[in-house]
């Protein structure tokens, strides 16, 4: 992976995992839309807490999977 694929990767899982926090982005608003006829408002589908702990383990994921790349390439193989 090159540098900028690296950046553009961390922006998308770091983007990707706070819209369940969110409770203005569309993914939550749908279940809102749900909730609303039970009487629920503000709702989000994740904790700001559990969303960081999904954004520190898949940023640890990449960082796995480049670590294996580079080992890789390293070795070429």
């Amino acid at each position: 992976m090159t540098q900028g694929e690296i950046r553009q990767t961390i922006m998308q899982i770091t983007h990707g995992n706070l819209r369940y926090c969110n409770p203005n982005d569309p993914i939550c608003k749908e279940r809102v839309a749900e909730r609303r006829h039970q009487g629920e408002e503000g709702y989000t589908i994740q904790s700001a807490e559990e969303v960081l702990d999904d954004i520190i383990s898949d940023l640890t994921s990449l960082q796995n999977e480049i670590r294996i790349e580079s080992s890789f390439q390293s070795a070429q193989l």
